[in-house]
């Protein structure tokens, strides 16, 4: 198929164009292994523990509010 007016690269392309295709199958076939799946020790830290912070933070701010409005009240 290839005419005198081909220069290499066309060729070159020519004789590569099966390695450019993806292959024909999908992520869903690679499993966990040891070396691929992360260690518990490395995982971020749940969610759980920042919402019980939060929560804790929240109730002393919410304490220290009423303690105001109280002494605010109570010196009028």
């Amino acid at each position: 198929m290839p005419t005198q007016d081909w220069d290499k690269v066309d060729q070159a392309s020519l004789e590569s164009f099966p390695a450019s295709d993806p292959p024909s199958w999908g992520s869903a076939h690679a499993a966990p292994s040891e070396t691929t799946v992360c260690p518990p020790e490395l995982l971020p830290p749940s969610r759980k523990r920042y919402l019980i912070a939060g929560g804790i933070a929240l109730a002393g701010l919410a304490a220290a509010a009423g303690t105001v409005l109280w002494l605010r009240r109570r010196s009028c």
